[in-house]
């Protein structure tokens, strides 16, 4: 048995109620539309391209942290290269539709 196997899926849920979550889409469509430049989607990812400032970067990393307390299934990174500040949100496969949803909200 290896070590992976021993630990159980992440469920694929969100422990904010209907108010917040109402509060936590508005954020991110406050992040898309003060911040980033372009919405990359595909199945199981979405990468959002920042733009070039630190205040950019800071709002996105503080809001994707507090989305990875409400929503463990997502796993969260941010690709940094010279000329391009990536935050990424990608989730397992069984939540496919989760994703779907939330990038629709990112441009409603």
């Amino acid at each position: 048995m290896t070590p992976e196997s021993d630990q159980s899926p992440v469920p694929i849920a969100c422990s904010l109620d209907a108010s917040s979550l109402g509060e936590r889409a508005d954020e991110w469509r406050a992040l898309v539309e003060s911040s980033v430049i372009s919405v990359e989607a595909g199945e199981t990812e979405v990468r959002l391209v920042l733009r070039e400032s630190d205040a950019a970067l800071t709002q996105a990393v503080a809001l994707a942290q507090r989305e990875k307390e409400c929503c463990a299934f997502f796993d969260v990174s941010l690709a940094l290269q010279a000329d391009r500040r990536t935050l990424v949100l990608a989730v397992p496969d069984g939540a496919r539709d989760v994703l779907a949803a939330f990038v629709a909200l990112l441009s409603a």
